[in-house]
Protein backbone atom coordinates (compact mmCIF):
# COMPACT_ATOMS: atom_id res chain seq x y z
CA UNK A 1 0.00 0.00 0.00
CA UNK A 2 1.45 3.41 -1.06
CA UNK A 3 2.46 6.07 1.51
CA UNK A 4 -0.36 8.50 0.53
CA UNK A 5 -2.92 5.78 1.12
CA UNK A 6 -1.31 4.93 4.43
CA UNK A 7 -1.49 8.57 5.48
CA UNK A 8 -5.15 8.77 4.43
CA UNK A 9 -5.97 5.55 6.21
CA UNK A 10 -4.19 6.73 9.37
CA UNK A 11 -6.08 10.04 9.29
CA UNK A 12 -9.39 8.28 8.80
CA UNK A 13 -8.78 5.78 11.59
CA UNK A 14 -7.66 8.52 13.97
CA UNK A 15 -10.72 10.66 13.19
CA UNK A 16 -13.10 7.70 13.32
CA UNK A 17 -11.84 6.71 16.76
CA UNK A 18 -11.11 10.03 18.44
CA UNK A 19 -14.14 11.93 17.08
CA UNK A 20 -16.89 9.57 18.31
CA UNK A 21 -15.07 8.95 21.59
CA UNK A 22 -14.85 12.70 22.20
CA UNK A 23 -18.52 13.12 21.29
CA UNK A 24 -19.58 10.29 23.60
CA UNK A 25 -17.48 11.76 26.41
CA UNK A 26 -19.01 15.22 25.99
CA UNK A 27 -22.55 13.85 25.74
CA UNK A 28 -22.01 11.78 28.89
CA UNK A 29 -20.77 14.84 30.82
CA UNK A 30 -23.73 16.93 29.72
CA UNK A 31 -26.22 14.14 30.48
CA UNK A 32 -24.75 13.73 33.98
CA UNK A 33 -25.10 17.49 34.53
CA UNK A 34 -28.79 17.27 33.57
CA UNK A 35 -29.23 14.45 36.10
CA UNK A 36 -27.60 16.53 38.85
CA UNK A 37 -29.85 19.47 38.02
CA UNK A 38 -32.89 17.21 38.24
CA UNK A 39 -31.86 15.87 41.66
CA UNK A 40 -31.19 19.45 42.83
CA UNK A 41 -34.70 20.48 41.75
CA UNK A 42 -36.17 17.62 43.76
CA UNK A 43 -34.02 18.60 46.75
CA UNK A 44 -35.30 22.20 46.70
CA UNK A 45 -38.89 20.95 46.55
CA UNK A 46 -38.20 18.68 49.53
CA UNK A 47 -36.74 21.56 51.57
CA UNK A 48 -39.77 23.76 50.95
CA UNK A 49 -42.10 20.87 51.82
CA UNK A 50 -40.25 20.44 55.12
CA UNK A 51 -40.85 24.13 55.89
CA UNK A 52 -44.56 23.77 55.09
CA UNK A 53 -44.79 20.65 57.28
CA UNK A 54 -43.13 22.46 60.17
CA UNK A 55 -45.36 25.54 59.85
CA UNK A 56 -48.50 23.41 59.55
CA UNK A 57 -47.53 21.39 62.60
CA UNK A 58 -46.82 24.56 64.59
CA UNK A 59 -50.19 26.04 63.65
CA UNK A 60 -51.93 22.82 64.68
CA UNK A 61 -50.13 22.87 68.03
CA UNK A 62 -50.97 26.52 68.70
CA UNK A 63 -54.62 25.95 67.80
CA UNK A 64 -55.13 22.75 69.84
CA UNK A 65 -52.25 22.47 72.30
CA UNK A 66 -51.71 18.90 71.02
CA UNK A 67 -47.95 18.24 70.64
CA UNK A 68 -48.57 15.35 68.25
CA UNK A 69 -48.81 18.00 65.54
CA UNK A 70 -45.08 18.65 66.03
CA UNK A 71 -43.86 15.16 65.06
CA UNK A 72 -42.05 13.92 63.06
CA UNK A 73 -41.29 17.17 61.21
CA UNK A 74 -40.76 19.47 64.18
CA UNK A 75 -40.16 22.23 64.80
CA UNK A 76 -37.33 22.12 65.56
CA UNK A 77 -36.48 19.83 62.65
CA UNK A 78 -32.99 18.22 62.78
CA UNK A 79 -33.36 17.03 59.18
CA UNK A 80 -33.67 20.51 57.67
CA UNK A 81 -30.01 21.57 57.78
CA UNK A 82 -28.68 18.24 56.40
CA UNK A 83 -31.15 18.52 53.52
CA UNK A 84 -29.95 22.05 52.76
CA UNK A 85 -26.31 20.87 52.88
CA UNK A 86 -27.08 18.10 50.35
CA UNK A 87 -28.70 20.62 48.03
CA UNK A 88 -25.69 22.96 48.39
CA UNK A 89 -23.38 20.13 47.33
CA UNK A 90 -25.62 19.27 44.38
CA UNK A 91 -25.79 22.90 43.29
CA UNK A 92 -22.02 23.24 43.50
CA UNK A 93 -21.52 19.99 41.56
CA UNK A 94 -23.96 21.16 38.88
CA UNK A 95 -21.96 24.40 38.45
CA UNK A 96 -24.90 26.76 39.14
CA UNK A 97 -22.87 29.31 41.12
CA UNK A 98 -25.73 31.86 41.28
CA UNK A 99 -27.83 29.34 43.22
CA UNK A 100 -25.32 28.79 46.08
CA UNK A 101 -26.11 32.01 48.00
CA UNK A 102 -29.84 31.48 47.45
CA UNK A 103 -29.62 28.06 49.11
CA UNK A 104 -27.68 29.64 51.98
CA UNK A 105 -30.40 32.27 52.28
CA UNK A 106 -32.99 29.52 52.70
CA UNK A 107 -31.10 28.20 55.73
CA UNK A 108 -30.90 31.74 57.19
CA UNK A 109 -34.64 32.37 56.76
CA UNK A 110 -35.50 28.99 58.27
CA UNK A 111 -33.24 29.67 61.28
CA UNK A 112 -35.03 33.01 61.79
CA UNK A 113 -38.39 31.28 61.57
CA UNK A 114 -37.41 28.72 64.20
CA UNK A 115 -35.79 31.22 66.61
CA UNK A 116 -38.21 34.14 66.22
CA UNK A 117 -41.51 32.32 65.61
CA UNK A 118 -41.48 28.60 66.34
CA UNK A 119 -39.53 28.47 69.61
CA UNK A 120 -41.43 31.36 71.29
CA UNK A 121 -44.78 29.76 70.37
CA UNK A 122 -43.59 26.35 71.53
CA UNK A 123 -42.75 27.84 74.92
CA UNK A 124 -46.08 29.69 75.21
CA UNK A 125 -48.69 28.95 72.51
CA UNK A 126 -51.22 31.31 74.16
CA UNK A 127 -48.98 34.36 74.39
CA UNK A 128 -50.71 37.67 73.54
CA UNK A 129 -48.64 38.32 70.44
CA UNK A 130 -49.21 34.81 69.07
CA UNK A 131 -51.16 35.98 66.03
CA UNK A 132 -48.46 38.51 65.15
CA UNK A 133 -45.78 35.83 65.46
CA UNK A 134 -47.73 33.48 63.18
CA UNK A 135 -48.12 36.31 60.67
CA UNK A 136 -44.36 36.91 60.77
CA UNK A 137 -43.86 33.16 60.29
CA UNK A 138 -46.11 33.21 57.22
CA UNK A 139 -44.06 36.05 55.76
CA UNK A 140 -40.83 34.11 56.33
CA UNK A 141 -42.34 31.04 54.69
CA UNK A 142 -43.34 33.22 51.74
CA UNK A 143 -39.70 34.33 51.52
CA UNK A 144 -38.71 30.66 51.35
CA UNK A 145 -41.26 30.11 48.59
CA UNK A 146 -39.80 33.01 46.60
CA UNK A 147 -36.27 31.62 47.10
CA UNK A 148 -37.44 28.16 45.99
CA UNK A 149 -39.01 29.61 42.85
CA UNK A 150 -35.82 31.60 42.19
CA UNK A 151 -33.78 28.41 42.48
CA UNK A 152 -36.09 26.53 40.13
CA UNK A 153 -35.70 29.37 37.61
CA UNK A 154 -31.91 29.20 37.92
CA UNK A 155 -32.02 25.42 37.44
CA UNK A 156 -34.28 25.82 34.40
CA UNK A 157 -31.84 28.32 32.84
CA UNK A 158 -28.92 26.01 33.56
CA UNK A 159 -30.84 23.08 32.06
CA UNK A 160 -31.52 25.09 28.90
CA UNK A 161 -27.84 25.96 28.71
CA UNK A 162 -26.84 22.30 29.03
CA UNK A 163 -29.46 21.28 26.46
CA UNK A 164 -28.17 23.91 24.01
CA UNK A 165 -24.63 22.64 24.50
CA UNK A 166 -25.91 19.10 24.01
CA UNK A 167 -27.42 20.08 20.65
CA UNK A 168 -24.19 21.78 19.61
CA UNK A 169 -22.21 18.68 20.52
CA UNK A 170 -24.59 16.47 18.56
CA UNK A 171 -24.44 18.80 15.54
CA UNK A 172 -20.65 18.85 15.63
CA UNK A 173 -20.45 15.07 16.00
CA UNK A 174 -22.84 14.58 13.08
CA UNK A 175 -20.86 17.04 10.94
CA UNK A 176 -17.60 15.35 11.83
CA UNK A 177 -19.10 11.96 10.99
CA UNK A 178 -20.29 13.32 7.63
CA UNK A 179 -16.78 14.53 6.78
CA UNK A 180 -15.30 11.19 7.77
CA UNK A 181 -17.85 9.35 5.62
CA UNK A 182 -17.12 11.62 2.64
CA UNK A 183 -13.37 11.11 2.92
CA UNK A 184 -13.85 7.41 3.31
CA UNK A 185 -16.15 7.29 0.26
CA UNK A 186 -13.45 8.94 -1.90
CA UNK A 187 -10.90 6.35 -0.80
CA UNK A 188 -13.34 3.40 -0.77
CA UNK A 189 -11.88 1.71 -3.86
CA UNK A 190 -8.38 1.51 -2.38
CA UNK A 191 -9.51 0.81 1.17
CA UNK A 192 -12.22 -1.79 0.52
CA UNK A 193 -10.24 -4.69 1.90
CA UNK A 194 -9.22 -2.75 5.00
CA UNK A 195 -12.85 -1.76 5.58
CA UNK A 196 -14.00 -5.37 5.28
CA UNK A 197 -11.45 -6.45 7.85
CA UNK A 198 -12.51 -3.61 10.16
CA UNK A 199 -16.14 -4.72 9.89
CA UNK A 200 -15.16 -8.25 10.82
CA UNK A 201 -13.36 -6.96 13.90
CA UNK A 202 -16.40 -4.84 14.79
CA UNK A 203 -18.68 -7.87 14.61
CA UNK A 204 -16.35 -9.78 16.92
CA UNK A 205 -16.38 -6.83 19.35
CA UNK A 206 -20.19 -6.75 19.33
CA UNK A 207 -20.25 -10.46 20.12
CA UNK A 208 -17.86 -9.92 23.02
CA UNK A 209 -20.00 -7.05 24.36
CA UNK A 210 -23.14 -9.20 24.20
CA UNK A 211 -21.36 -12.03 26.00
CA UNK A 212 -20.12 -9.60 28.66
CA UNK A 213 -23.64 -8.30 29.26
CA UNK A 214 -24.86 -11.88 29.73
CA UNK A 215 -22.56 -12.11 32.77
CA UNK A 216 -23.96 -8.96 34.43
CA UNK A 217 -27.00 -10.68 35.89
CA UNK A 218 -27.88 -13.95 37.58
CA UNK A 219 -31.32 -15.45 37.11
CA UNK A 220 -34.06 -15.35 39.70
CA UNK A 221 -35.52 -18.40 41.45
CA UNK A 222 -39.19 -19.02 42.21
CA UNK A 223 -39.89 -18.71 45.95
CA UNK A 224 -41.51 -21.53 47.98
CA UNK A 225 -45.22 -22.07 47.22
CA UNK A 226 -45.43 -19.24 44.73
CA UNK A 227 -46.06 -18.67 41.05
CA UNK A 228 -43.86 -16.07 39.34
CA UNK A 229 -44.72 -13.75 36.46
CA UNK A 230 -42.39 -11.11 35.07
CA UNK A 231 -41.77 -8.59 32.30
CA UNK A 232 -38.52 -6.84 31.40
CA UNK A 233 -38.26 -4.32 28.55
CA UNK A 234 -35.21 -2.10 27.99
CA UNK A 235 -35.61 1.26 26.26
CA UNK A 236 -31.94 1.17 25.18
CA UNK A 237 -31.61 -0.41 21.76
CA UNK A 238 -27.86 -0.98 21.93
CA UNK A 239 -28.03 -3.00 25.15
CA UNK A 240 -29.84 -6.16 26.12
CA UNK A 241 -30.22 -4.84 29.65
CA UNK A 242 -30.91 -1.48 31.27
CA UNK A 243 -31.07 0.00 34.74
CA UNK A 244 -34.15 -1.90 35.94
CA UNK A 245 -33.69 -5.08 37.93
CA UNK A 246 -35.82 -8.07 38.91
CA UNK A 247 -34.62 -10.81 41.25
CA UNK A 248 -35.82 -13.46 43.67
CA UNK A 249 -33.96 -16.18 45.54
CA UNK A 250 -34.52 -18.69 48.32
CA UNK A 251 -32.71 -18.63 51.65
CA UNK A 252 -34.44 -21.60 53.24
CA UNK A 253 -37.02 -24.35 52.58
CA UNK A 254 -39.92 -21.98 53.37
CA UNK A 255 -38.45 -18.49 52.90
CA UNK A 256 -36.93 -16.32 50.23
CA UNK A 257 -36.26 -12.78 49.04
CA UNK A 258 -37.62 -10.81 46.10
CA UNK A 259 -36.30 -7.51 44.73
CA UNK A 260 -37.14 -4.88 42.16
CA UNK A 261 -34.87 -1.88 41.59
CA UNK A 262 -34.41 1.05 39.24
CA UNK A 263 -30.83 2.37 38.96
CA UNK A 264 -30.24 5.85 37.56
CA UNK A 265 -28.78 6.24 34.09
CA UNK A 266 -29.32 4.46 30.79
CA UNK A 267 -27.80 1.58 28.84
CA UNK A 268 -24.55 -0.05 29.89
CA UNK A 269 -23.84 2.43 32.70
CA UNK A 270 -27.23 1.77 34.28
CA UNK A 271 -26.78 -1.98 33.77
CA UNK A 272 -23.50 -1.83 35.71
CA UNK A 273 -25.26 -0.02 38.57
CA UNK A 274 -28.10 -2.57 38.54
CA UNK A 275 -25.64 -5.48 38.61
CA UNK A 276 -23.97 -3.88 41.65
CA UNK A 277 -27.40 -3.63 43.34
CA UNK A 278 -28.19 -7.29 42.67
CA UNK A 279 -24.89 -8.76 43.85
CA UNK A 280 -24.59 -6.44 46.86
CA UNK A 281 -28.16 -7.05 48.09
CA UNK A 282 -27.77 -10.81 47.71
CA UNK A 283 -24.49 -10.75 49.63
CA UNK A 284 -25.85 -8.57 52.45
CA UNK A 285 -28.98 -10.72 52.80
CA UNK A 286 -27.02 -13.98 52.91
CA UNK A 287 -26.86 -14.11 56.72
CA UNK A 288 -29.74 -11.78 57.66
CA UNK A 289 -33.53 -11.97 57.74
CA UNK A 290 -34.36 -8.28 58.34
CA UNK A 291 -34.95 -6.18 55.17
CA UNK A 292 -34.36 -2.94 57.07
CA UNK A 293 -30.84 -3.94 58.13
CA UNK A 294 -30.00 -5.15 54.63
CA UNK A 295 -31.16 -1.90 52.96
CA UNK A 296 -29.48 0.39 55.50
CA UNK A 297 -26.16 -1.44 55.04
CA UNK A 298 -26.59 -1.37 51.27
CA UNK A 299 -27.28 2.39 51.32
CA UNK A 300 -23.97 3.01 53.12
CA UNK A 301 -22.13 0.66 50.76
CA UNK A 302 -23.67 2.41 47.75
CA UNK A 303 -22.56 5.83 48.98
CA UNK A 304 -19.04 4.54 49.66
CA UNK A 305 -18.85 3.06 46.14
CA UNK A 306 -20.37 5.84 44.02
CA UNK A 307 -19.32 9.43 44.79
CA UNK A 308 -21.47 11.08 42.10
CA UNK A 309 -24.52 12.62 43.87
CA UNK A 310 -26.52 12.19 40.66
CA UNK A 311 -26.43 8.38 40.97
CA UNK A 312 -29.25 6.82 42.99
CA UNK A 313 -31.43 3.72 43.23
CA UNK A 314 -35.11 3.19 43.91
CA UNK A 315 -35.87 -0.31 45.19
CA UNK A 316 -38.33 -2.63 46.91
CA UNK A 317 -36.86 -5.55 48.90
CA UNK A 318 -39.17 -8.13 50.47
CA UNK A 319 -38.80 -11.42 52.32
CA UNK A 320 -41.61 -13.99 52.05
CA UNK A 321 -42.32 -16.72 54.61
CA UNK A 322 -44.50 -19.47 53.13
CA UNK A 323 -45.36 -20.83 56.60
CA UNK A 324 -46.66 -17.57 58.10
CA UNK A 325 -47.95 -16.21 54.76
CA UNK A 326 -46.37 -12.82 55.45
CA UNK A 327 -43.93 -10.58 53.69
CA UNK A 328 -41.66 -8.12 55.46
CA UNK A 329 -40.37 -5.39 53.17
CA UNK A 330 -38.59 -2.09 52.69
CA UNK A 331 -39.70 0.28 49.93
CA UNK A 332 -36.85 2.75 49.39
CA UNK A 333 -38.63 5.50 47.48
CA UNK A 334 -40.62 2.82 45.61
CA UNK A 335 -44.39 3.32 45.46
CA UNK A 336 -45.52 1.07 42.59
CA UNK A 337 -46.14 -1.92 44.84
CA UNK A 338 -49.52 -3.58 45.31
CA UNK A 339 -51.18 -6.50 47.05
CA UNK A 340 -54.19 -8.04 45.27
CA UNK A 341 -56.56 -10.24 47.27
CA UNK A 342 -59.35 -11.28 44.92
CA UNK A 343 -60.51 -8.01 43.36
CA UNK A 344 -59.32 -5.89 46.29
CA UNK A 345 -56.08 -4.01 45.55
CA UNK A 346 -53.96 -2.41 48.29
CA UNK A 347 -50.97 -0.17 47.59
CA UNK A 348 -47.81 -0.50 49.69
CA UNK A 349 -46.35 2.94 50.32
CA UNK A 350 -42.62 3.78 50.63
CA UNK A 351 -41.02 3.06 53.99
CA UNK A 352 -37.87 5.12 53.41
CA UNK A 353 -36.04 7.48 51.02
CA UNK A 354 -34.31 6.51 47.79
CA UNK A 355 -30.87 4.94 48.02
CA UNK A 356 -27.99 7.40 47.78
CA UNK A 357 -29.37 10.48 49.55
CA UNK A 358 -27.32 10.21 52.73
CA UNK A 359 -25.54 7.69 54.95
CA UNK A 360 -27.84 8.52 57.88
CA UNK A 361 -31.01 7.52 56.03
CA UNK A 362 -33.26 5.12 57.93
CA UNK A 363 -35.63 2.55 56.45
CA UNK A 364 -38.70 1.22 58.24
CA UNK A 365 -39.85 -2.35 57.71
CA UNK A 366 -43.43 -2.98 56.59
CA UNK A 367 -45.29 -6.25 57.10
CA UNK A 368 -48.36 -7.53 55.29
CA UNK A 369 -50.25 -10.82 55.08
CA UNK A 370 -50.22 -12.67 51.77
CA UNK A 371 -52.79 -15.51 51.96
CA UNK A 372 -53.24 -18.25 49.37
CA UNK A 373 -54.37 -16.74 46.08
CA UNK A 374 -53.07 -13.26 46.89
CA UNK A 375 -50.56 -11.62 44.59
CA UNK A 376 -47.85 -9.04 45.21
CA UNK A 377 -47.17 -6.89 42.13
CA UNK A 378 -44.12 -4.63 41.76
CA UNK A 379 -43.18 -2.38 38.84
CA UNK A 380 -40.65 0.33 38.02
CA UNK A 381 -41.64 3.86 37.02
CA UNK A 382 -41.61 2.97 33.33
CA UNK A 383 -45.15 1.68 33.98
CA UNK A 384 -46.69 4.52 36.00
CA UNK A 385 -45.05 7.18 33.80
CA UNK A 386 -46.43 5.74 30.57
CA UNK A 387 -48.49 8.55 28.99
CA UNK A 388 -51.40 8.40 26.58
CA UNK A 389 -51.92 10.65 23.55
CA UNK A 390 -53.21 13.46 25.79
CA UNK A 391 -50.08 13.34 27.97
CA UNK A 392 -51.83 11.81 31.00
CA UNK A 393 -49.71 9.45 33.11
CA UNK A 394 -51.04 5.98 33.90
CA UNK A 395 -50.12 6.60 37.56
CA UNK A 396 -50.59 4.38 40.61
CA UNK A 397 -54.39 4.69 40.46
CA UNK A 398 -54.41 3.52 36.86
CA UNK A 399 -52.24 0.52 37.74
CA UNK A 400 -54.54 -0.38 40.65
CA UNK A 401 -57.57 -0.29 38.36
CA UNK A 402 -55.86 -2.60 35.84
CA UNK A 403 -54.90 -5.04 38.61
CA UNK A 404 -58.47 -5.26 39.88
CA UNK A 405 -59.63 -6.48 36.45
CA UNK A 406 -56.53 -8.53 35.48
CA UNK A 407 -56.48 -12.36 35.15
CA UNK A 408 -55.77 -14.41 38.29
CA UNK A 409 -52.40 -15.85 37.21
CA UNK A 410 -49.15 -13.99 37.82
CA UNK A 411 -47.93 -13.89 34.21
CA UNK A 412 -51.38 -12.86 33.00
CA UNK A 413 -51.22 -9.84 35.32
CA UNK A 414 -47.82 -8.85 33.91
CA UNK A 415 -49.06 -9.24 30.33
CA UNK A 416 -52.02 -6.92 30.98
CA UNK A 417 -49.79 -4.23 32.49
CA UNK A 418 -47.26 -4.49 29.66
CA UNK A 419 -49.99 -4.26 27.00
CA UNK A 420 -51.29 -1.04 28.54
CA UNK A 421 -47.78 0.45 28.75
CA UNK A 422 -47.04 -0.45 25.11
CA UNK A 423 -50.35 1.09 24.04
CA UNK A 424 -49.55 4.32 25.85
CA UNK A 425 -46.00 4.37 24.48
CA UNK A 426 -47.43 3.92 20.96
CA UNK A 427 -45.72 0.57 20.54
CA UNK A 428 -42.19 1.66 21.49
CA UNK A 429 -41.13 1.48 25.17
CA UNK A 430 -39.61 4.87 25.99
CA UNK A 431 -38.36 4.00 29.49
CA UNK A 432 -36.92 0.84 31.01
CA UNK A 433 -39.79 -1.23 32.38
CA UNK A 434 -39.74 -4.13 34.83
CA UNK A 435 -42.75 -5.89 36.37
CA UNK A 436 -42.74 -8.73 38.90
CA UNK A 437 -45.86 -10.58 40.07
CA UNK A 438 -45.82 -13.32 42.73
CA UNK A 439 -48.96 -15.32 43.57
CA UNK A 440 -49.12 -17.50 46.69
CA UNK A 441 -50.08 -21.16 46.06
CA UNK A 442 -51.64 -23.57 48.53
CA UNK A 443 -48.84 -26.07 47.96
CA UNK A 444 -45.70 -26.57 45.89
CA UNK A 445 -46.62 -27.27 42.28
CA UNK A 446 -43.53 -29.35 41.54
CA UNK A 447 -41.87 -26.85 39.22
CA UNK A 448 -38.68 -24.99 39.87
CA UNK A 449 -38.98 -22.24 37.28
CA UNK A 450 -37.10 -19.01 37.62
CA UNK A 451 -36.47 -16.14 35.29
CA UNK A 452 -33.72 -14.15 33.62
CA UNK A 453 -34.07 -10.56 32.44
CA UNK A 454 -31.74 -11.45 29.56
CA UNK A 455 -34.56 -13.49 28.01
CA UNK A 456 -38.15 -12.77 27.06
CA UNK A 457 -40.97 -13.59 29.47
CA UNK A 458 -42.40 -17.11 29.05
CA UNK A 459 -44.81 -17.33 26.09
CA UNK A 460 -48.51 -17.56 26.82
Amino acid sequence: MSPPILVLLAAFVATAIVGPLWGIHELDLESNEQVRLGVARAGVDAIFREQLYEETGLRGFVATGDRSFLTPDGPPNPQFDPQVERVEKLVAAAGVSDAVPVVGGIRTVHDRWESQVALPLLQNPTRPDGNELQTDGKLLTDQLRVSSEQLQALFANASQRVEAQLHRTIDFTVALSAVVVAVFALAAVRLGLARAKAMQRLEREHSLVDALQQTLRVGGTRLPRTEIGYIYASATSEALVGGDLLDSWRDGPHTGWFLIADASGKGIQAARHAAFVQYAIRALAADRDDPGTVVERFNRLFLDTFEDPGIFVVLFLGRFDAQTHRIRYVAAGHSTAFIRRGKVVEQLLPTGPIIGLGSDSTFSVGSVELPVGATVVLATDGLTEARDASGTFLGDDGVAALLAAAPPDAQGICDVLLAEAVRRYSGQIADDLAILAMTVLSHEDGTDTGFSTMEAAPPR
